[in-house]
């Protein structure tokens, strides 16, 4: 089976939330908090889970995996940031990836760690190029004078899609 189309579904229904979570921030958080990060992080990769486990009948496996896959990344970026600032957002999107790379091989039905981690890092370089879409798409100048809502949701499926193509890949 072909997976063009669950990553697109999957990249659409993260696109939707990452809009809904950037308007947030637009309109009601002025700064980086431990707290929002640890939300966002948790809120859109438990979704994310959710349908990767719903692909597979295991919708509680994935979405528990997702919420865990987020929680942590998004930790491991307010434990990091002190030690080199924002560009520590490298190593905590590759633990993402190969908690995420980890967790789609459970689902699958078999747990191998070396593959999860290769995969996960071969998922980040993808997801990372799509995210560059975001980066220079939407956050130069941020916080922009109105949100382009349609931007972002367009923006967001382009970012994710890379990587969850990949991610769905066997």
């Amino acid at each position: 089976m072909t997976v063009v189309g669950p990553a697109l579904i999957g990249s659409m229904l993260l696109a939707v939330l990452s809009t809904v979570a950037d308007y947030v921030w637009y309109l009601n958080i002025p700064q980086h908090q431990v707290s929002s990060g640890m939300i966002h992080g948790s809120v859109l990769f438990f979704a994310l889970g959710g349908y990767l486990g719903w692909r597979k009948g295991k919708i509680g496996a994935g979405a528990v995996g997702g919420l865990l896959s987020g929680m942590l990344a998004a930790l491991s970026f307010y434990a990091l940031a002190p030690l080199g600032g924002y560009s520590m957002m490298i190593v905590s999107w590759v633990l993402l990836w190969v908690m995420l790379a980890a967790l789609q091989t459970h689902l699958d039905g078999r747990i191998d760690l070396p593959k999860s981690v290769g995969r996960g890092l071969v998922t980040s370089i993808a997801a990372g190029l799509g995210f560059a879409v975001v980066l220079f798409q939407l956050y130069r100048g941020w916080p922009p004078a109105e949100f382009p809502a349609a931007r972002h949701f367009v923006a967001w499926s382009m970012a994710y899609w890379p990587g969850l193509y990949v991610l769905l890949k066997k």
